[in-house]
């Protein structure tokens, strides 16, 4: 009994010496704290495929991978923006197939539904002319490209190997999502 009583005194004096009244404990928690990122791992990611370049002419070939579990389908074009060396984002006109820039059939031909399953890969084209028509204007390098592949998919930051040199003609065409070309 000499013990509790001493410890209620301790408690009693050592609780007495402040001014300012004891914090109320918040009240247990219901929520379980998240496991997940705030950016999960997409299903559907983009990498680069090949560039090939001809008299001013500039393809790049974007590639759709299914990482996730279950059958994807996309259809359409892939949304695409262009940041300069500081990752400021450009005013380029992205054109849906070749437009102005070139005649290109495979460019043309239209977005059609395309179901990936798990592991499987559709490809899409980028486009440009590195041309001047006004010497005036400065010139256009896009050092980051940003691909969204579907309509309200997060944007994907995607490393280019080298730069997307679009002169100053601001004009860049991408062709619809579409099967890999069998070589």
């Amino acid at each position: 009994m000499c013990r509790l009583g001493a410890l209620a005194l301790l408690v009693a004096v050592l609780g007495g010496c402040s001014d300012t009244p004891a914090p109320t404990p918040p009240p247990p928690s219901t929520a379980t704290p998240s496991t997940t990122s705030a950016s999960p791992r997409p299903d559907l990611v983009v990498t680069l495929g090949a560039e090939d370049a001809a008299m001013g002419l500039r393809v790049l070939n974007i590639e759709l991978t299914n990482e996730g579990t279950r059958p994807r389908t996309v259809q359409g074009y892939p949304a695409i923006r262009l940041r300069d060396d500081e990752r400021n984002l450009l005013d380029v006109r992205v054109h849906e197939g070749s437009a102005s820039i070139a005649t290109m059939e495979d460019f043309d031909s239209g977005p059609t539904p395309l179901t990936l399953e798990p592991g499987q890969k559709a490809v899409a084209g980028l486009v440009w002319r590195n041309k001047v028509t006004d010497a005036s204007v400065p010139a256009t390098n896009g050092e980051y490209l940003e691909v969204a592949p579907t309509e309200g998919d997060h944007w994907q930051a995607v490393p280019l190997g080298a730069p997307v040199d679009l002169g100053n003609t601001g004009e860049l065409g991408v062709s619809a999502w579409a099967p890999p070309r069998k070589e």
